[in-house]
């Protein structure tokens, strides 16, 4: 092959052809992978000048410290992929020092800021594929009237909120690892722009328990609750929840 790799460039086409044809015949090789072997370019060469190593080895920039890093990285943000992850990434570091939660070495911290979404979703799929709950998702739901008519904003959709009064809204369940069973839920609001944040119990999931909790956060709120940004399921997306929004809708 070597032998055949210096005198293919030189040849015409059919006596490439030829040559290929030969090659295969002798080898038992495929013909596509006779035509990639001619075709590689050399990376290193012997006296003769012909492609000792024809095979580029990549040298791997992020080793196991930067995994171990990442992991609880990734535990931290609720498991996001790795597109978001990556965009949070910088944000999450900064808090997580801040607090006294993460210690890095520059280094490990460098290529962490500088890594891509790619990088860490191919790191973290072993670490996905071994985890409780892989792969579970909530069965598809058909939409109801209230949902079709509600507007839709994006995760970026705030703009610049100066006054605060908007919220965030969403349930976090402590189910554990397994979403079987009975267990309590807690309902979050956060403020856009001070960031205040209350959490209120719930013992179950559903449109009752969300209006009980929003009635309380009222109470709660030190400033008017202007407007709230909730998830597209039941719990939210219900009529007692759709006639409140619009009791307390101001008169344009």
């Amino acid at each position: 092959m070597r032998a055949a790799h210096q005198r293919y460039g030189g040849l015409s086409p059919s006596g490439k052809k030829a040559l290929v044809d030969e090659l295969v015949v002798i080898t038992g090789y495929h013909r596509k992978s006779v035509l990639r072997a001619l075709n590689r370019k050399p990376t290193t060469a012997d006296g003769d000048g012909a492609c000792a190593d024809p095979y580029r080895h990549h040298r791997c920039r992020y080793g196991p410290e930067v995994m171990e890093a990442l992991v609880p990285l990734w535990e931290a943000s609720d498991r996001l992929c790795g597109k978001r992850l990556q965009a949070l990434l910088p944000l999450l570091l900064e808090s997580l020092e801040r607090h006294g939660h993460l210690s890095l070495d520059p280094e490990v911290r460098e290529k962490l800021i500088t890594i891509s979404s790619a990088t860490i979703d191919r790191m973290l799929a072993p670490v996905r594929k071994n985890s409780p709950g892989n792969g579970w998702r909530r069965p598809p739901r058909a939409r109801s009237a209230i949902q079709r008519r509600t507007p839709v904003r994006t995760f970026n959709g705030w703009g610049e909120v100066s006054e605060a009064g908007w919220l965030e809204i969403d349930l976090v369940a402590h189910c554990g690892k397994w979403m079987e069973g009975r267990f309590l839920w807690t309902l979050v609001a956060t403020d856009i722009a001070t960031g205040w944040s209350e959490c209120l119990p719930l013992l179950s999931r559903d449109g009752t328990s969300v209006m009980a909790a929003l009635r309380m956060l009222e109470e709660l709120l030190p400033f008017p609750l202007r407007g709230i940004d909730v998830d597209n399921d039941g719990a939210f997306l219900n009529a007692p929840l759709e006639q409140w929004c619009e009791k307390h809708q101001p008169p344009t």
